[in-house]
């Protein structure tokens, strides 16, 4: 008699960390963030976000208003992307089928996009050390779970900087044809800079994104890196920015909220994390 087969789950591993461990808590931030950002409306049909993942006492309030905007749409699969925290790797890993688990339940992978990703490229693979410790994904499936109902999930992890970003841009374009997807591509801004610079580098950076052109973009980061030498990074999910923005081409974005880490009460002025929640729409 065949054994069954195990089912392959990722469990939340920063729940307690990132975002409260007990449900019920959990559940009353989530809400709290939501009631407190404003909305104003978008002309057009979201379909990508760029969003913060630091811990919710930090990015949770700005990464509300991107969520808000997408409340009670229908929406078939949310791709997640983010740039490795925790290893470096050439390609991008793809977790290919199971669940994801987080206090509020589970959200099925969707199996037949991740095949369809894969195949595009030898350079798409699925690698599971680069998603079991990463954080940059895990933090938004709570907020999802609480906006949308019933959804699928694709988790995509960077884990070097090169060209995969316009194969998978394209391969996510001709994706979109077929089926009702959000796009989240998951970065915090200037990381430990002083406030001031911060706000100065983090608005070039919104700008530079908000042209929507992947090469201004990249050069921009090039720049801030040549005129902010002492900052350890502009925007942590490069990549992952290009390729929502390649995405979002000859379409709209928005900046929705913008603050950072020395705007919250858990943060000092001296060294602070930028976030942005911006969207992208047609």
């Amino acid at each position: 008699m065949m054994s069954a087969i195990k089912e392959k789950i990722r469990f939340p591993v920063f729940a307690g960390q990132f975002y409260p461990q007990e449900k019920r808590d959990l559940e009353k931030m989530i809400n709290n963030f939501l009631e407190k950002a404003t909305f104003s409306d978008i002309k057009g049909e979201v379909f990508g976000l760029i969003l913060p993942h630091a811990g919710y006492v930090f990015s949770g309030q700005v990464a509300a208003f991107g969520y808000k905007a997408i409340a009670g749409k229908k929406i078939e699969t949310v791709i997640l992307m983010g740039d490795s925290h925790c290893e470096r790797f050439n390609g991008v890993s793809v977790w290919e089928k199971g669940k994801w688990q987080t206090p509020l339940g589970e959200v099925i992978v969707d199996e037949k996009l991740a095949q369809k990703i894969i195949s595009q490229s030898k350079r798409f693979f699925v690698r599971d050390s680069a998603h079991l410790f990463e954080h940059s994904l895990e933090v938004h499936l709570p907020f999802l779970q609480t906006v949308l109902k019933k959804f699928k999930i694709l988790p995509l992890i960077f884990g070097s900087e090169n060209e995969d970003w316009k194969i998978l841009a394209k391969t996510i374009l001709a994706t979109m044809k077929e089926k009702k997807i959000l796009i989240i591509a998951s970065s915090d801004l200037s990381h430990y800079p002083f406030y001031d610079l911060a706000l100065e580098a983090d608005k070039r950076t919104i700008e530079a994104i908000l042209r929507l052109d992947a090469k201004i973009f990249s050069q921009e980061m090039e720049l801030l890196n040549k005129d902010f030498p002492d900052v350890a990074t502009f925007a942590c999910a490069q990549d992952s920015i290009k390729t929502i923005i390649e995405i979002a081409k000859n379409k709209k974005a928005k900046l929705l909220k913008y603050q950072n880490s020395g705007d919250t009460i858990y943060g000092n002025k001296k060294e602070v994390v930028g976030y942005a929640s911006i969207c992208f729409f047609n």
